[in-house]
């Protein structure tokens, strides 16, 4: 049986409440990780009872999936900004502002992000985030054309297509993954390195 669509409220009173229960899955799963997150802990740490978690929510996975939806929006607005600002600067600049845009928002909703790793069967190596890579298609591919205007169209295609999976990777992998002591302004310089080989290939 299917379960039914919880409405988004509109009235401000139900709207903070909604909020309250986000905050607090979001303050659980730093704490504990998806694994650990239950029902019973939000409405706990909310202060709520759960009748009033369940007119807003229908489980744990339906609060997740929204604080997925706001992280991927959040990403998705700083990227744009990244944009813009990467438009004047030279390749390498231009990759590296991309690259440290998207490992700041990968950083910055790190527990929701895990959550998305941690529920797919391929974890960290899977496309958790496919609507950033694909946003970044087509927003950040201004870049090498701009840069590379004497590649043919079908080849730059094709660069900036792997270029784009592996810098939402690249990212991913230096924002949750880095190995302890790692230095991430380093990563950040070797994964910039890469991508602007990889881009003038």
């Amino acid at each position: 049986m299917a379960q039914r669509q919880r409405i988004r409220p509109t009235q401000q009173r139900a709207v903070a409440m909604r909020r309250t229960l986000l905050d607090a899955a979001l303050h659980l799963l730093e704490e504990r990780g998806a694994e650990r997150l239950t029902t019973t802990a939000i409405v706990e740490r909310a202060h709520v009872s759960t009748g009033t978690f369940y007119r807003y929510f229908n489980d744990k996975a339906e609060i997740i999936s929204a604080l997925r939806d706001e992280a991927v929006a959040a990403v998705d607005r700083d990227l744009r900004d990244a944009v813009v600002r990467a438009l004047d600067l030279d390749l390498d600049d231009a990759v590296r502002e991309i690259v440290t845009t998207l490992v700041d928002g990968f950083e910055r909703h790190g527990p929701v992000v895990l959550a998305m790793v941690d529920a797919q069967p391929g974890g960290s190596n899977a496309n958790v985030l496919p609507e950033i890579e694909r946003d970044l298609f087509q927003l950040a591919a201004v870049i090498p054309r701009r840069h590379l205007p004497d590649v043919p169209p079908d080849r730059l295609e094709a660069l900036v297509f792997m270029t784009m999976g592996v810098v939402v990777a690249t990212a991913l992998r230096i924002a949750l993954f880095r190995p302890p002591g790692a230095d991430r302004a380093a990563l950040v310089d070797v994964a910039t390195s890469m991508l602007v080989a990889g881009l003038r290939s």
